[in-house]
């Protein structure tokens, strides 16, 4: 298996941790602690399964957990995969095309299940039986994480049986299942009903698992508002997180239709500079970053942009959580969709100094940088054809 931000790359099997995940021994602990109790990685090292989750709303779709089952299975150890995109399973003859159905399977945030060929960490070729499944919150709807699970089928490497497997009745009629290589040296891996049946249970055992150990509220299941078409208030698709996740500056996109203009992403970069987590600043108005000494002229200034639907670039002073005070260069910007409606309000925040031409000209050489790529992604998202396309496992 191989997530990129959607998508998957030929690579090789080197372990490459993002630069911007430099601290992500703590940002993998957040991506679990925010949807599940904190008893989570406890659970789920009582299922003998091959898997792992990744988190879509980081950059690189990195590995956030990993059991022993996968590690056994690929030689690799725990510290060498968290935090990293799992693209270093691939070797010099994975096909491609299983390439394209898992990438796809991201993007509309539904299941797939697939032989691929991967390798050890020795290098070692072995067939598995792939299965990919969302896991959604069931309070906006998002795609909180992915599982990937991992069944080998041509090899006694790391084979393991799982008693949760014993008397499970099982339905396969939602599976989009692909059998399509070509290639003369695949010929003799052929999956069995018994292969099929063992992924299939797997995945629903680690679902179940992560739904009973939620905080939050999470399903393998969305909730009933989409399947009648009904997108909820900030929801973010994945294809445009996984869009979002590329551009490593600070920003955040606000929703102008909700109440009080709640913030819906942030980045990694807005974080690291603010000093917040994700939980704490989503759903909530920019506002909290103002201070004792910020002054209200820009503050004026911003909202009056926003009511005319129009940019604005201002200097003031915000503050960190820890209420360290900085200067922040923050341009505004509204982002329409493809059908030309706003759809975000766009805050592109960088830190200078008080005071300093050659800061400001360095800001907004960033800011329009990071604006054109916001704005690139957002159109090009069509929310409404994820959402038809998504399937899930009942």
């Amino acid at each position: 298996m191989a997530l990129q931000n959607g998508s998957l790359l030929s690579s090789d099997r080197k372990c490459v941790r993002s630069p911007r995940m430099k601290n992500h021994k703590l940002i993998v602990s957040q991506s679990l602690i925010r949807s599940y109790r904190a008893s989570i990685q406890d659970e789920l090292q009582k299922h003998a399964y091959n898997f792992v989750l990744c988190d879509p709303g980081l950059p690189d779709h990195p590995i956030v957990y990993a059991s022993d089952g996968f590690l056994e299975m690929t030689g690799y150890s725990r510290d060498e995969v968290l935090g990293r995109n799992c693209r270093f399973l691939q070797g010099r003859d994975t096909d491609k095309r299983a390439i394209v159905e898992i990438r796809e399977a991201i993007r509309e945030e539904r299941d797939c299940q697939i032989k691929i060929l991967n390798y050890t960490k020795a290098g070692k070729p072995f067939w598995n039986l792939f299965h990919l499944a969302p896991v959604f919150s069931q309070q906006d709807g998002r795609v909180v994480h992915f599982v990937g699970v991992q069944l080998p089928i041509s090899s006694k490497l790391a084979a393991r049986k799982d008693g949760h497997l014993t008397g499970l009745e099982l339905s396969f009629d939602e599976l989009e299942f692909e059998e399509h290589f070509d290639n003369p040296s695949c010929k003799n891996y052929h999956l069995s009903e018994e292969d099929k049946q063992r992924a299939f249970a797997a995945v629903k055992a680690v679902l179940q698992e992560l739904a009973n150990s939620s905080c939050k509220g999470v399903s393998s299941m969305r909730s009933k508002s989409f399947s009648e078409g009904v997108i909820p208030p900030g929801f973010v698709a994945t294809s445009l997180l996984l869009a979002l996740t590329r551009i490593p500056h600070s920003f955040v996109l606000t929703d102008p239709h909700l109440p009080d203009m709640p913030i819906v992403h942030a980045s990694l970069e807005f974080l690291e500079l603010t000093g917040y987590t994700r939980e704490e600043v989503i759903g909530r108005n920019c506002r909290f970053l103002q201070g004792p000494d910020t002054d209200l002229a820009p503050i004026e200034e911003l909202r009056s942009s926003i009511s005319e639907g129009q940019t604005c670039t201002v200097r003031i002073l915000n503050y960190r959580k820890n209420k360290e005070p900085f200067w922040n260069s923050l341009h505004i910007s509204p982002v329409r969709n493809s059908s030309g409606k706003v759809a975000y309000y766009a805050g592109i925040q960088v830190a200078v100094s008080h005071s300093s031409e050659e800061d400001e000209g360095r800001a907004r050489m960033q800011q329009l940088g990071t604006l054109g790529a916001i704005k690139v992604a957002v159109r090009s998202i069509q929310t409404g054809a994820v959402l038809r396309k998504s399937k899930t496992i009942s």
